[in-house]
């Protein structure tokens, strides 16, 4: 029996989506960049944010493990936080 994926972080975060001709290509999301990061968007494939209205959304998002790299995927769509 195979085992899930390990998530390796969790957090709440606005993810903003990029089209081309109404085509989504992928979503950004703003991530902190200190250290050794080489860019300061975090970059989620269509296939792993479940469907929503409009161009921006805030999202339960994981970093889980894989292959041969690790990605994000959003869970589930949530309220902003009150400060954003």
């Amino acid at each position: 029996m195979p085992r899930p994926p390990r998530v390796y972080q969790r957090g709440v975060k606005k993810l903003t989506r990029v089209k081309f001709q109404d085509r989504t290509l992928h979503f950004t999301f703003p991530q902190n960049t200190g250290g050794g990061r080489r860019s300061a968007a975090g970059f989620v494939g269509p296939d792993q944010v479940p469907a929503f209205e409009g161009d921006e959304a805030w999202f339960e998002m994981e970093l889980v493990e894989g292959l041969p790299w690790n990605y994000w995927r959003a869970v589930r769509q949530v309220e902003g936080p009150a400060n954003a």
